[in-house]
């Protein structure tokens, strides 16, 4: 939770407010300053990816799942948690587009899709299926950027899940 609020004020720091374009960028618009606000939009959005997995500690050491009373409880926030991880590594996909943005993006679409499927399916089968592509080929073009067994193993995941369809 600190590591989310430490990159929540990076960014705030960094992005430029308002303007006209959709693009996000940072304020002075160099690189070295973009490639610096991606990064912190990416590490934000793990930070979100692992609190939506559970993983973590409140500020008071205690596990973050610990604050969480009835499983519906964690499963609403862990929907909402993956909505803003999505967000935040799309960002940072424009910004600067680099694997872990792109590892991170795919990541949360593919946990967004498993995870519609196991609730009430918030979302109809066809749309589960487009996101799980689509996760797919973020693993992909991370893949190309730098090739890990990480972006390897989801990319098989995403690719078996689908098979399954």
């Amino acid at each position: 939770i600190t590591s989310d609020e430490e990159y929540g004020e990076a960014i705030r720091y960094l992005e430029r407010s308002g303007g006209r374009s959709d693009r996000p960028r940072s304020v002075s618009g160099e690189e070295h300053e973009d490639q610096m606000l991606a990064d912190c939009l990416s590490n934000r959005a793990q930070c979100i990816l692992d609190m939506a997995e559970g993983k973590g500690q409140l500020p008071d050491g205690t596990p973050f799942l610990s604050q969480f009373q009835e499983p519906e409880h964690f499963e609403y926030f862990k929907k909402q948690a993956l909505k803003q991880a999505e967000d935040s590594a799309e960002k940072a996909c424009l910004v600067w587009a680099d694997d872990k943005s792109l590892f991170r993006l795919g990541l949360a679409r593919m946990l967004a899709a498993q995870s519609s499927r196991v609730e009430a399916l918030w979302m109809m089968p066809e749309d589960n299926n487009e996101v799980m592509k689509d996760a797919g080929r973020c693993f992909k073009k991370s893949l190309k950027a730098r090739p890990t067994k990480a972006a390897e193993q989801k990319l098989q995941e995403v690719k078996a899940w689908l098979a399954e369809r």
